[in-house]
Order: structure tokens, then sequence, then C-alpha cells
């Protein structure tokens, strides 16, 4: 018994001692587990990273997030009825009332500019979707499968570029205007729009079939036909989200070319018709009083600024983001 005795104590140390070895990780387990816990980077997490530390890229995005806010929530941002004239109150200037002043026939003008920035913020962003879903499309085609494919597209876009989209543009308005009209009086703004991103992907075209040209090559594409990937598949799995970020900041750029066509279609009388409000036409009405009225186009003529310099930025910042290298 009391040898017994002696060896319980001796049995429970070993005992213990491969339990504690059981528990102990190895050294090859240690690094699998620190590895699994280790956020793995992607590019797109690395280009947020970098456009987070660009602060005028990020001032340029809370910006065009607050203007698609008070586009959208107008209704609720002390505005009144835009079309309502107050002929007690004409060409005020800004005051408690009137924030931004009235119009020449008592219109409020604070009302009137953030109604007015739906137009170009719609048409803007239907006319460059249009524009990058054609643009890149056909140029991952051409760049893509290139040969006598390469050759046909590329024919029919140098057709695309010689034609005369403003001309189109007129004559549709001419023959159809009344026919557009639609959207609270912006649908022959619209249409125009859309003419002008139909004749206008061209130049995103060649861009993007010139990044295929030269990603078709690449060891990653090369391994993805080897083990019998399909075309489709190579170019929305590989090709596609290799190229995405420089497309984004060929879009955001689109973004101001429209935001500019649809303030020049308002100068010759184009654009949203009266009543309804559109930034472009505020300011061209608002120059007919400048000297004694001059809110009426300072304050459109600085909201058209302030999107324009955004969406810009926005693009710089994306493209530093995307494209570490292109930053001087």
């Amino acid at each position: 018994m009391a040898q017994r005795r002696e060896e319980l104590p001796s049995q429970s140390l070993r005992r213990a001692g491969q339990e504690a070895d059981l528990g102990a990780l190895t050294p090859a387990e240690e690094e699998a587990e620190q590895i699994a816990k280790t956020r793995i980077s992607s590019p797109g997490r690395d280009a947020w990273r970098r456009f987070r530390k660009n602060w005028a890229a990020m001032a340029a995005l809370v910006t065009v997030l607050i203007a698609f806010f008070v586009a959208i929530f107008a209704p609720f941002l002390h505005t009144t009825n835009t079309a309502t004239m107050d002929f007690l109150s004409l060409n005020q200037a800004p005051s408690g009332a009137h924030w931004f002043g009235t119009d020449n026939i008592g219109r409020d003008l604070y009302s009137r500019d953030l109604y007015g920035l739906r137009p170009p913020l719609l048409i803007s962003f239907i006319g460059t979707s249009i524009t990058v879903v054609l643009g890149t499309l056909i140029g991952l085609v051409a760049g893509y499968f290139g040969g006598m494919v390469d050759n046909i597209l590329a024919r029919v876009t140098d057709v695309m570029f010689a034609f005369p989209g403003f001309i189109l543009a007129l004559i549709l308005a001419s023959f159809y205007g009344s026919a557009f009209n639609f959207m609270g009086g912006a649908g022959q703004a619209l249409i125009l729009v859309i003419v002008f991103a139909i004749v206008g992907w061209p130049g995103l075209m060649r861009f993007v079939r010139s990044l295929s040209l030269s990603m078709r090559e690449q060891q990653f594409v090369e391994a993805a036909r080897t083990v019998g990937s399909s075309h489709w598949k190579i170019i929305s799995r590989h090709l596609l989200p290799n190229m995405w970020g420089l497309i984004l900041v060929q879009a955001s750029f689109a973004i101001v070319g429209f935001i500019y066509t649809e303030a020049i279609l308002s100068l010759f009388g184009l654009g949203v018709k009266e009543p309804n409000p559109d930034l472009g036409k505020l300011l061209i009405d608002g120059t007919a009083e400048m000297g004694f009225n001059d809110a009426a186009w300072v304050f459109p003529s600085l909201f058209l600024t302030i999107l324009i310099l955004a969406f810009t930025f926005l693009g710089d910042g994306i493209r530093d983001a995307v494209d570490p290298r292109s930053r001087g």
C-alpha cells in the first residue's frame, strides 16, 4: 500500500505533463494560427487605404454625398414650392425669409437652387452609365479577341468619333422636342444627353482596349487559358477586376463632362423646361440680372463649380489610389 501511495504522485505528474504537451502548439501550428488571424490584404483594401489618406479626395467624396443628400431630401430642407411667385418680393436680396433671395418674379431662389441640383446629377449619371457600359464592353471585346474583331470594332469607333453628336441633338430637339416633355420638363435634356452618351463612348473604348491588349498577354491570363477557362470567364473574372479602378477614374471625369454639357444645353434653350428648376437654366437666367440681383447667378454658379471641382478631385483621388505610380 505504501509503495502504491509513493507511485501516485509521480503518475499524476507524468499525466499532467502529457496533458500539457497535448495542449501546447508546435511552431508550425503557431505560425498557421498567426496567419489565420492576420487580415488578408487585397487591391481594393489597399486602394481604399490610400484614398482615405488623400484629404482632398475625401473632402470631394463628402461633398458629392452631401450634394446627393440635398438633391434627394430637398423637400425636407426648409424649401417651398419652386413655382410659387410673390410679386411683393421681386429681386430681393438674401434674407431670413428668402435665404438666397428671390428672382425677377418673386420665386424663392434657395428652393430653386436645391431642386436645381437634381437634373445635372441625374442626367450626368445616366449619361455616364451608358458611356461606361458601352465603352467598357466594346473595349474589352476588341482588346481581348484582337484580329478581325478588333479591326471591325476599331472602324466602328472611328465612325462614331467623326459622328456629329451635337448636330444630331439639335435635329432631335427641333423635330421631336415636344415629345420629350416628361420627367418634370427634364425629358428633353435627358434624351439629348443620352444621345451624347451613345456617340461619346469611343474615347473610353480606346482606353479600355489598350488595357485589354496589355493584360491579355499577362501570365495570370495565360494560366486561366491553360486550365480551360472560357473567354467570358477570363474577361469577367480576370481582366475587368484588374481595370475597374482606372475605368472608375474615367467615369468620374465623364460625369464632369455631362454636367458641363447639360449646362450648355440650357444655354441653347434645350435643357429643363420651365417652371422646373435647373442649375444651368438658373445660371443663364441669373446673368440677365447681373448687377442688380447678383444672388440669382452667384449661387447657381457656385453650386455648379463645387460639383465640377468635387468630381474632378474625386477622380484624381481614385486615380492616385488605384495607381500609386501615377503620383508625381
